[in-house]
């Protein structure tokens, strides 16, 4: 097949996105496939897109995780890996996507939205208690721009700090959940949603943030042993992907809670794929190697390209 990959792009992910990318490329030219690396500055170009090539995006966060370049994939009618425009934009935003899952009856931390450049007052909020809370953006991925609080004394002195680094943007303010924090890969196959084994996260630093994501080396990510547990997020991270629409593929990260129950946090739906992220070490524990899951995903787009095609 005739393959695009679309890396880069104008956000703050674009290191990791070309990391990707180039592992994705030489992972789909050891199967055989005419690759083109179509690494972005800003937005794509579509005189750069091949005809009746399949598009793999991984331009992970801004413009490429949030609905923008498949909107733009769609209208140009061109078969692409992942979610469609309107699972991407709901995944990005946080808020929408944690209503969509409690609505499916699906648990997600308590929290409120809040905007940098308004001012608030904490009283304002019905907080659950008076302990740790977590602020985070609530339309980018990958930890940017996270803060952990202590108490709620701390909020407003981080969110004028936050302000002053990232500018007026939507944040959440959520409870602090005592963990320990997994991730669920989730894959579609002919059959339905697969999840593939969760994986159990112990970040060093205690805060699975960007820096422990893609720079620290003591970050240790491991499938869940106890199958029981394993069982349960599973279910949970199947029907967050349904809930919210997901396509091909879905990352759920969750956190236990501290009555032993489980809350999803957010839905990525274009997850890393260098060989140390997250889902090709939990597609790894289900014996399917990187290049073997880079190989299903475009297959799937193809052959929805193959049946839209008849369909006309």
């Amino acid at each position: 097949m005739h393959i695009d990959i679309i890396m880069g792009g104008p956000g703050r992910e674009a290191a990791v996105s070309r990391r990707s990318g180039a592992a994705l490329a030489a992972a789909l030219r050891r199967r055989g496939h005419d690759v083109a690396e179509i690494d972005l500055a800003g937005r794509l170009e579509p005189g750069r897109l091949r005809a009746g090539a399949v598009a793999f995006n991984i331009v992970h966060g801004t413009y490429g995780e949030d609905g923008q370049l498949q909107d733009e994939l769609e209208r140009l009618g061109v078969p692409f890996v992942g979610s469609d425009a309107a699972a991407s934009r709901l995944c990005m935003d946080k808020a929408a996507t944690k209503r969509v899952l409690a609505q499916a009856g699906i648990r997600v931390p308590w929290g409120v939205e809040i905007d940098l450049g308004t001012p608030f007052r904490m009283t304002d909020f019905k907080l659950p208690h008076l302990g740790a809370l977590v602020l985070k953006p609530a339309d980018d991925g990958s930890s940017v721009g996270l803060r952990m609080v202590p108490n709620p004394g701390h909020v407003l002195p981080a969110c004028e700090e936050l302000l002053r680094e990232v500018g007026r943007r939507r944040y959440l303010i959520e409870e602090r959940l005592p963990g320990p924090e997994y991730t669920v890969a989730v894959v579609d196959e002919d059959a339905g949603p697969r999840a593939l084994p969760p994986l159990v996260i112990s970040a060093a630093s205690g805060v699975f943030d960007y820096e422990a994501k893609y720079h620290r080396a003591d970050t240790v990510e491991v499938p869940v042993e106890d199958a029981a547990v394993a069982a349960q997020l599973a279910a949970v991270a199947v029907a967050a992907h349904r809930a919210c629409g997901c396509r091909d593929l879905s990352r759920t990260d969750l956190m236990r809670t501290a009555d032993g129950g489980y809350a999803v946090l957010e839905i990525n739906t274009l997850p890393g794929f260098t060989q140390a992220s997250l889902t090709p070490k939990a597609a790894a524990a289900a014996g399917i190697s990187f290049d073997e899951l880079a190989e299903r995903l475009v297959q799937r787009a193809a052959g929805r390209a193959v049946l839209a095609g008849a369909q006309r």
